[in-house]
Protein backbone atom coordinates (compact mmCIF):
# COMPACT_ATOMS: atom_id res chain seq x y z
CA UNK A 1 0.00 0.00 0.00
CA UNK A 2 1.49 3.26 -1.18
CA UNK A 3 -0.79 6.38 -0.34
CA UNK A 4 -2.92 6.91 2.75
CA UNK A 5 -5.82 7.53 0.38
CA UNK A 6 -5.61 3.88 -0.43
CA UNK A 7 -5.24 3.18 2.91
CA UNK A 8 -7.91 5.34 4.18
CA UNK A 9 -10.27 3.37 1.35
CA UNK A 10 -9.17 0.29 2.67
CA UNK A 11 -9.46 0.89 6.59
CA UNK A 12 -12.92 2.25 5.65
CA UNK A 13 -14.03 -1.11 3.71
CA UNK A 14 -13.15 -2.86 6.79
CA UNK A 15 -15.09 -0.60 9.24
CA UNK A 16 -17.99 -0.85 7.23
CA UNK A 17 -17.86 -4.70 7.46
CA UNK A 18 -17.27 -4.56 11.22
CA UNK A 19 -21.13 -4.07 12.23
CA UNK A 20 -22.35 -7.19 10.42
CA UNK A 21 -19.75 -9.72 10.65
CA UNK A 22 -19.42 -9.23 14.67
CA UNK A 23 -23.15 -9.55 14.59
CA UNK A 24 -23.09 -12.72 12.41
CA UNK A 25 -20.15 -14.34 14.64
CA UNK A 26 -21.09 -17.61 16.21
CA UNK A 27 -18.02 -17.41 18.84
CA UNK A 28 -16.33 -14.31 19.91
CA UNK A 29 -13.26 -15.85 19.58
CA UNK A 30 -13.51 -16.18 15.73
CA UNK A 31 -13.40 -12.54 15.68
CA UNK A 32 -9.45 -11.68 16.44
CA UNK A 33 -7.63 -14.45 14.07
CA UNK A 34 -10.08 -12.94 10.83
CA UNK A 35 -9.76 -9.62 12.00
CA UNK A 36 -6.07 -10.18 12.16
CA UNK A 37 -6.04 -11.76 8.82
CA UNK A 38 -8.04 -9.34 6.96
CA UNK A 39 -5.68 -6.29 8.43
CA UNK A 40 -2.46 -8.03 7.58
CA UNK A 41 -2.46 -6.99 3.26
CA UNK A 42 -3.97 -3.51 4.07
CA UNK A 43 -1.02 -2.60 6.89
CA UNK A 44 1.57 -4.80 5.44
CA UNK A 45 4.65 -2.34 4.05
CA UNK A 46 3.52 0.36 5.67
CA UNK A 47 6.43 3.52 6.66
CA UNK A 48 6.22 4.28 10.37
CA UNK A 49 4.02 7.45 10.07
CA UNK A 50 1.00 5.29 7.46
CA UNK A 51 1.29 2.68 10.54
CA UNK A 52 0.96 4.86 13.40
CA UNK A 53 -2.15 6.36 11.04
CA UNK A 54 -3.76 2.90 10.50
CA UNK A 55 -3.11 2.06 14.70
CA UNK A 56 -5.23 5.36 15.18
CA UNK A 57 -7.62 4.50 12.82
CA UNK A 58 -8.16 0.97 13.98
CA UNK A 59 -8.40 1.89 17.34
CA UNK A 60 -11.00 4.21 16.41
CA UNK A 61 -13.40 2.29 14.42
CA UNK A 62 -12.82 -1.02 17.25
CA UNK A 63 -13.90 1.27 19.94
CA UNK A 64 -16.89 2.36 17.62
CA UNK A 65 -17.89 -1.88 17.29
CA UNK A 66 -17.48 -2.38 20.67
CA UNK A 67 -13.84 -4.31 20.45
CA UNK A 68 -10.77 -3.97 22.97
CA UNK A 69 -8.81 -1.19 21.30
CA UNK A 70 -6.33 -1.94 24.00
CA UNK A 71 -5.23 -5.00 22.02
CA UNK A 72 -2.36 -4.58 19.90
CA UNK A 73 -4.14 -5.12 16.30
CA UNK A 74 -1.71 -4.73 13.73
CA UNK A 75 0.95 -7.46 13.07
CA UNK A 76 4.13 -6.92 13.90
CA UNK A 77 6.81 -5.27 11.46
Amino acid sequence: MTCRLQLDIELARLEQMLPHWRSSLRDEAQFWPQFKALLEPIVEGLNPEDRRYAEERIARMLTLNHCDPGRRHLPDE
